[in-house]
């Protein structure tokens, strides 16, 4: 979602800009709020405050990039609810994610350069909250789930497993920007990736849920993506048809 904001110019003088946070950022959120509905975001953050503004390009905090686009976000450190901000951390590093910028937890930074751990001297030691910051590139808009231990069973990890059974159900292509992928065929389900434009998927079944209606078309029809572990209106589905043709129920 987009919303404007008041930026600093460089000679200081106050302009209004549209921004909203990189898509692979609102992924994790999804991921983590999926994973961890009870999660403290006390310190989560994703635009910047004033000071971070005026930093400008030098705090990722800010919609420099695009320009409007966000390329760090906050996650909170609540242990008592999962989240543990060191944990995950070191699975984003370990990770080697071609997404990622850096990493900031526990006064330690870790970047794609070399993807290992470094001395962070910074003012905020991070100890509330692990920052990412992601590349200033489209990649910052790749939706693709994060392939992360702590979610368990990722859809790269079935691949390694059986790279036959990745390859189950019918090929599609999708339509439209910023479309949902849920864990349930309804609206209110958590959001366990998000398409950032036309994309083949796969179908191995599908299942009467929630009616959607958009850009005209109203169905009550959702598809299983086996890939994403998730759900998608058929509205969504590149095909004439409301219900696919040769796909089973769920």
């Amino acid at each position: 979602m987009e919303t404007k904001i008041e930026v600093f110019g460089s000679r200081g003088e106050v302009m209004n800009m549209d921004w909203r946070v990189a898509t692979s950022l609102e992924t994790l959120r999804h991921q983590l709020n999926a994973r961890f509905p009870g999660r403290s975001t006390a310190s989560d953050g994703g635009i910047g405050d004033a000071a971070h503004q005026k930093s400008g390009s030098a705090s990722d905090h800010n919609p420099w990039y695009g320009p409007g686009i966000v390329t760090a976000r906050d996650f909170t450190h609540d242990p008592a609810h999962g989240v543990d901000i060191q944990e995950i951390s070191d699975q984003l590093l370990a990770s080697q994610d071609p997404r990622i910028k850096y990493v900031i937890a526990n006064s330690r930074i870790g970047n794609s350069r070399s993807w290992q751990w470094g001395p962070y001297n910074g003012a905020n030691p991070h100890e509330k909250h692990f920052h990412l910051s992601v590349v200033a590139s489209p990649l910052c808009d790749d939706g693709r789930p994060w392939n992360l231990p702590v979610f368990g069973d990722t859809p790269e990890d079935r691949r390694g497993e059986d790279s036959q059974n990745s390859q189950t159900g019918t090929a599609f292509m999708t339509w439209g920007t910023g479309v949902n992928i849920r864990q349930e065929p309804r609206l209110d389900a958590p959001v366990v990736a998000v398409l950032t434009g036309p994309t083949q998927v796969r179908v191995s079944c599908q299942r009467e849920g929630e009616t959607v209606s958009t850009a005209g078309h109203t169905n009550n029809a959702w598809s299983f993506l086996p890939e994403y572990g998730g759900y998608v209106s058929n509205i969504f589905i590149d095909h004439p048809s409301a219900w696919l043709p040769d796909i089973a129920t769920c």
